[in-house]
């Protein structure tokens, strides 16, 4: 639920002053996206979640007290249409993996720009899945051959699951194969049954794990 009923409600997490600084001074450029709350730590972020019911939450990783991994798990449950971006200064492929585990839609760097910061809100805000060009790089990395395990997707299923690990909407996907977006909905929904989840963000983590993006 969105405090304001007209802008896009933000709480931002961090433990670093200058990151408070930086993303507050970036969002006030946007007319229709606010933040609603500040907090340090992962407590704080459940505490301020409790309190105003923001749309999103701009989740670091690493803090004291209680970590990112632990508060996105505690907020999901509690608030599963919170959506959580994670925000990081580094990229770590098993960090990156266990926010999205954990209920996380996407994941951005703290020196991304200010329209890749609007973009990544807007698309999260919206429900879909999104990650920063070199988290998305770093997720479709091959993984090691004994981690992987059988996956039976379609030849389809697995362009379509290319296609929207580059980022693509459910229409560019149809524009591109030639299909209808029921189609695309459809093959989409076989692929999460297939892999076992609810969600893209989930379904990237396994792909990246068994070589299929």
């Amino acid at each position: 639920m969105n405090v304001s009923q007209e802008k896009i409600g933000i709480i931002l997490i961090d433990d670093h002053r200058r990151v408070h600084q930086a993303m507050s001074e970036m969002i006030s450029y946007f007319d229709d996206i606010e933040i609603l709350a500040q907090g340090n730590n992962g407590l704080d972020a459940i505490a301020l979640c409790d309190q105003y019911q923001p749309d999103l939450v701009l989740m670091d990783v690493v803090m004291p007290e209680m970590d990112g991994v632990e508060a996105t798990r505690r907020i999901k449950t509690k608030h599963p249409d919170i959506k959580i971006l994670a925000l990081s200064s580094f990229k770590d492929n098993d960090t990156t993996r266990a926010m999205l585990e954990s209920g996380a839609i996407g994941f951005i760097l703290k020196n991304s720009s200010v329209d890749d910061l609007e973009n990544t809100i807007r698309t999260a805000y919206a429900g879909q899945g999104i990650f920063s060009p070199e988290i998305m790089q770093m997720l479709t990395q091959p993984a090691p051959q004994d981690t992987t395990e059988h996956i039976d997707l379609t030849p389809r299923e697995r362009e379509v699951m290319k296609l929207f690990a580059s980022g693509l909407t459910n229409g560019e996907i149809a524009a591109q194969l030639t299909i209808s977006v029921s189609t695309v909905k459809f093959h989409i929904t076989n692929i999460l049954g297939k892999l076992d989840v609810d969600t893209r963000a989930e379904a990237l983590v396994i792909a990246a794990k068994n070589n299929l993006v």
